[in-house]
C-alpha cells in the first residue's frame, strides 16, 4: 500500500502573502474562502427563488 504524505504548514506561516505582485492564499484560508463564497451564492439562489430579491 502507498504512503501517504500531508504537507504540513508551520502555524505561524501567514495567511495571505504579496510576492512579486501577486497574492499567495494558504491552503486553508482558500478553502474557507470559497466556502463561504459557495454559501453566499446559495442563500441569493433561494432568496432569487423565493421572490424576495428580484
Amino acid at each position: 500500500m502507498k504512503e501517504i504524505r500531508v504537507r504540513m504548514e508551520p502555524q505561524d506561516k501567514k495567511k495571505l502573502r504579496l510576492e512579486n505582485g501577486r497574492i499567495y492564499f494558504s491552503r486553508a484560508a482558500e478553502r474557507k474562502f470559497f466556502f463561504s463564497l459557495t454559501v453566499i451564492m446559495l442563500l441569493l439562489g433561494v432568496l432569487f427563488r423565493l421572490g424576495v430579491l428580484q
